[in-house]
């Protein structure tokens, strides 16, 4: 398989890397479908807005979106997890001890202050396209994770830099 690694968002932004099955002729191909069935209505905010940038970057390779006998499937994944929990950089202790000759005490307990708590949720975007007939993986692009400012730039961004790795098609 052939790797290749671009940066897709600038300068601290999200990674991209791509692979693409040795036997395979990607330009040659014409048409796509979406994996997933009839390409409706998405069920969320985020699949929509990786559905139209997707299309909109197949589009501009060359590729048209046909339902009927499509050359390849496109399927994508967008993992959330969790980096951590934010934490408050500030605490309070109490603490209380007795000091001995030989023997030694204390009981102390810290309370967090101010908000954090929130989850640090990081984005991890997968592009597949994949054969109709042969239910097998024709390329593979993904990003390194990055997070999801309110805009949908981001994910503009992180979608383009997959398919910097996906040739347009051979006219």
């Amino acid at each position: 398989m052939l790797y290749s690694i671009v940066g897709c968002a600038g300068i601290g932004g999200p990674k991209a890397e791509w692979a693409t099955a040795p036997d395979v002729d990607l330009p040659a191909f014409s048409t796509f479908d979406w994996a997933d069935g009839p390409s409706g209505t998405p069920q969320t905010v985020l699949d929509s807005q990786v559905r139209n940038a997707l299309r909109a970057e197949l589009l501009k390779k060359g590729y048209e979106e046909s339902p009927d006998a499509p050359d390849f499937l496109v399927s994508y994944e967008a993992v959330e997890h969790e980096m951590g929990q934010r934490s408050s950089p500030v605490t309070i202790g109490i603490g209380v001890g007795t000091w001995g000759r030989h023997v030694g005490g204390r009981v102390g307990t810290s309370v967090g202050v101010g908000g954090g708590g929130d989850p640090n949720l990081r984005y991890r975007l997968a592009i597949r396209a994949i054969d109709p007939d042969r239910s097998r993986e024709l390329w593979v692009g993904a990003t390194t994770t990055f997070e999801l400012p309110p805009e949908a730039r981001v994910i503009d961004r992180a979608v383009a830099g997959v398919m910097r790795g996906f040739p347009g098609k051979r006219n």
